[in-house]
């Protein structure tokens, strides 16, 4: 019964206009100023406890991996959500493809606040790249595994298929 619930919302988001920034949940933190906080590392997303197969302010689902990488971009002062710059951005595994529709750079290069991406499995992957130094670097995440929870690792940078420099 989860599983036809779960593709019910699915293709409910799927197929819905994007959710306007003005619906914001009311407990949620504003996004900081142009010019942002350095930012540090913790599970500080406001959707941690949240349902998974309802949708967040940005338009993607919430404790997924894309929803987090959105509420980091939105902390650093980037009004990022499913349809930025005119380009639905869906699963992680379309980031890639979307960045470069929206003349958004993709490379092999990390800095910090940039999106590791990665395209295999089912739906793909993002994460929040918090530090870089030499050959690593820290990223945060959500749902890695299809755990639903936050996470952090620190990896090599050729292990990582892109980086999308989403630019304030």
């Amino acid at each position: 019964m989860r599983k036809t619930a779960l593709l019910a919302s699915v293709i409910a988001l799927w197929t819905a206009p994007a959710v306007p920034l003005a619906t914001a949940v009311a407990a949620e933190p504003a996004p900081p100023a142009a010019g942002g906080p350095v930012l540090k590392a913790g599970d500080d997303y406001p959707y941690r406890n949240g349902d998974w197969d309802k949708p967040d302010r940005w338009n993607f689902f919430q404790r997924e991996c894309t929803s987090f990488a959105a509420w980091r971009l939105n902390q650093r002062g980037v009004r990022f959500n499913n349809n930025y710059k005119g380009v639905r951005w869906s699963n992680a595994s379309n980031w890639d493809d979307a960045a470069r529709r929206a003349r958004i750079r993709v490379d092999k290069n990390p800095t910090v606040g940039s999106i590791a991406q990665w395209n295999s499995g089912r739906f793909g992957h993002v994460a929040y790249v918090a530090r870089s130094s030499g050959g690593t670097v820290l990223v945060e995440e959500y749902n890695r595994r299809g755990t639903h929870r936050y996470g952090q690792r620190e990896i090599r940078v050729r292990e990582v298929e892109n980086f999308i420099h989403i630019a304030r």
